[in-house]
């Protein structure tokens, strides 16, 4: 889908983030100049070719697709989204954030797009992407060998992809690790460890990571035990909707393990 000159014009008046003139990164052989809102021109140029070709070759494997063509299918969308992200993390960025801000947002919805499929290349994205430093690909590589999705089940693997992603403050990560800790499927629990991993979850309003808590707090598994602390976990998962904490709270109450409140939980 192609993109309108008013849209160039657009990106040509944006305001350059730094003084020093620099040539399109589409063109290094381009005579530098002085006018920001001509750098910011030709770089706006650079950005809606790089996007109109990822688009046509989307478009491309979507044609493929409805015609069954699931293997072509998936080389066009990985081809295009590796395009994407070359051209993404090029020096040019710093000095055009309007424009990278654009450009990341078409790579995050092609991405999406590419998310759908079960394509095998989306392993190699996400190894790509992790090489990056990109913690939402070192959760998807994990998950993926927690799941054994696309590649052979490694519990080492998921461990050391989540971990990495953790380590990157991604969220998502942390319930993945407190689960892999405290369910014993993976290796002998570690309810200590686990606690911390659903602390940082629920610190950012979990409702799942609540309910694990008030799980661990009400049976002592890793942390002392305590029906007062499991009851207000267990509550602010239920106020959130949390089916399984409401029914635990409804236990708690007819076991005379808490006191049942005269309204709410």
């Amino acid at each position: 889908m192609s993109r309108s000159l008013s849209t160039l014009t657009l990106a040509a008046a944006l305001t350059l983030c730094s003084g020093v003139a620099i040539a399109s990164s589409c063109d290094p052989s381009e005579t530098d100049v002085a006018d920001t809102s001509i750098m910011h021109y030709r770089e706006s140029k650079c950005a809606n070719k790089v996007m109109d070709q990822a688009d046509e070759k989307f478009e491309e494997g979507i044609k493929l697709e409805q015609r069954g063509e699931m293997s072509r299918m998936c080389s066009n969308f990985n081809t295009a989204l590796m395009q994407l992200d070359r051209y993404r993390r090029g020096d040019w960025r710093d000095n055009y954030s309007r424009i990278a801000k654009r450009v990341d947002e078409v790579f995050a919805d092609r991405l999406a797009r590419f998310e759908k499929t079960v394509c095998p290349q989306k392993l190699d994205l996400y190894r790509h992407l992790s090489g990056k430093g990109d913690a939402w690909a070192m959760f998807r590589l994990g998950t993926s060998y927690a799941k054994g999705i696309g590649v052979r089940q490694n519990d080492t693997e998921a461990l050391n992809w989540l971990q990495q992603a953790a380590n990157r403050d991604y969220p998502e990560a942390y319930m993945a690790l407190g689960m892999m800790y405290s369910d014993g499927m993976a290796f002998a629990p570690d309810y200590r460890i686990a606690y911390t991993w659903f602390s940082k979850s629920a610190e950012l309003n979990d409702a799942e990571a609540q309910f694990q808590l008030g799980g661990l707090y009400r049976k002592g598994m890793g942390v002392e035990k305590s029906p007062k602390q499991a009851v207000e976990w267990y509550r602010k998962a239920a106020e959130q909707g949390h089916e399984g904490a409401k029914a635990r709270l409804k236990e708690m109450y007819r076991a005379k393990e808490a006191k049942e409140p005269l309204f709410g939980y």
